[in-house]
């Protein structure tokens, strides 16, 4: 470290030496920094292909054709995916597949919470004519059970779901 940093000495003879040696190091950086050429002169230059390559401004009062206008025309194979992808009752037989391989899968321990729920809720569904309110009247009172039905299933779905998408989460790792 200490073999980069110069020592002045404090005879004069060798300070001579030294500012002579600086004073023409200065002149070498200053000849070479007038060598530069101007920035401003780049910069134009630079400044003017840029403006070459740039396409023309598109007047906005008129409006673009019909030609002007690119219509993405979809292959038959994307058409295809995603007549596979959206067809509900397919989507609907993976996932009652998956359910089934959530649910008996050795492998894969079902969440306790979710076997409660599960339980507890097929047992209110079993049992929803006697606890519903209203649901011996006559008339409304079949409508009423069936609603609560619903949401105890509703309830039930997205129990279920949050589970599947876990095991799917679980048998990704285990890929």
């Amino acid at each position: 470290m200490n073999d980069k940093i110069t020592q002045i000495d404090p005879e004069p003879s060798s300070n001579g030496h030294v500012l002579a040696d600086l004073e023409r190091r200065v002149q070498v950086l200053e000849a070479k920094v007038a060598l530069l050429p101007d920035s401003q002169q780049i910069e134009e230059r630079v400044t003017e292909r840029v403006k070459a390559s740039m396409p023309a401004p598109v007047n906005p009062s008129q409006a673009p054709g019909f030609r002007d206008i690119e219509i993405p025309i979809p292959s038959v194979q994307n058409v295809l995916k995603t007549a596979k992808a959206t067809w509900l009752i397919l989507e609907m037989l993976a996932e009652l597949r998956m359910l089934f391989w959530t649910l008996f899968d050795r492998r894969y321990h079902v969440a306790w919470i979710t076997r409660f729920i599960t339980i507890g809720l097929v047992i209110l569904i079993l049992i929803s004519e006697w606890w519903v309110p209203l649901a011996k009247v006559e008339y409304i009172g079949p409508v009423l059970n069936k609603l609560a039905d619903l949401l105890l299933c509703l309830i039930m779905f997205t129990v279920l779901s949050f589970e599947t998408r876990r095991y799917k989460e679980w048998r990704g790792g285990q890929r």
